[in-house]
């Protein structure tokens, strides 16, 4: 109980921090009127204006609404999430919890914790904007809030953080996590089985009023992927902050975790591969 407390603890301050940030609250307003403003043009206006793909299955509305969220805090992330070092230094707030019987595991975990947890309630209060009058799929709603966000911002706040403590450098850590970025949504795409798709921008995820997703085992394994290397790389993160400099032994728990982890997703990855192949090859098969 005392390691979920400390946490919480951690957690509970850098939540107000982030809350309070310009920054941060720019963006909460523009993602709600964005996407308030998308479901008015949809259900209000008699003109669809070329919407007309949101309106012909009902759950494409969350699904469209939180792609485009998605999307938008993939990148603030980046800012918000690699600026704690640099902001608790910057602020002298540092000491604060230095003097306290934290662990590098309880304090790191409670600082990424209070980022998520910020990003996923802009992500609920979002939702609670959209829900609409219209024929809405309302399991959709969860559905592609575990698929999508969820996975997403574990990647991106855990490769963010991780960057920042190894290269020590913010503006490095955001040139090289942008242009990442930019390379998968521009230029990779959806080439390489959606292999390289963190944001789920270009991977099918529609989904079906009558059955459903029809390849669950392919959606779940790919969004796996980048849960489980996000948290190899908050795993990294402890093992390699240096806050309790006597504290080398007890590391060694959680690089072993981390490895353990990263060669899960690495697993998930090829599994991802293969099984699309091995249906190219089944269904080559058929035709000949």
């Amino acid at each position: 109980m005392t390691f979920i407390s400390n946490i919480q603890s951690v957690a509970k301050y850098e939540s107000k921090l982030l809350i309070r940030s310009w920054f941060f609250r720019v963006f909460t307003v523009l993602a709600i009127g964005i996407t308030t403003l998308f479901n008015f043009l949809l259900f209000v206006s008699e003109d669809t204006y070329g919407f007309w793909i949101a309106m012909s299955i009902p759950s494409n509305i969350p699904y469209l609404i939180l792609l485009l969220l998605n999307t938008g805090q993939a990148v603030i992330a980046i800012f918000l999430a690699s600026d704690f070092l640099k902001r608790d230094k910057k602020l002298d707030t540092s000491e604060v919890f230095y003097v306290r019987p934290l662990s590098n595991a309880e304090y790191v975990i409670g600082k990424i914790w209070g980022n998520l947890r910020v990003f996923l309630l802009l992500n609920l209060i979002t939702m609670a904007f959209n829900l609409t009058v219209g024929e809405v799929d309302w399991i959709a709603y969860l559905l592609y809030f575990l698929l999508i966000s969820v996975p997403t911002l574990v990647f991106i706040i855990g490769l963010s953080i991780f960057l920042m403590l190894v290269l020590k450098n913010q503006a490095l850590t955001f040139v090289i996590l942008l242009g990442y970025i930019g390379l998968t949504v521009f230029y990779i795409e959806d080439k390489f089985y959606y292999l390289f798709d963190y944001m789920a921008y270009s991977l099918p995820l529609v989904k079906s009023t009558i059955v459903g997703f029809s390849n669950w085992e392919v959606i779940l394994n790919h969004r796996a992927i980048y849960f489980l290397a996000g948290l190899a790389f908050v795993f990294f993160t402890i093992s390699l902050f240096r806050r309790l400099p006597h504290s080398s032994r007890s590391n060694y728990p959680w690089v072993f975790l981390s490895v353990c982890t990263l060669l899960l997703s690495l697993a998930c990855g090829y599994w991802h591969v293969h099984s699309i192949l091995y249906q190219g090859d089944i269904r080559a098969a058929y035709t000949r």
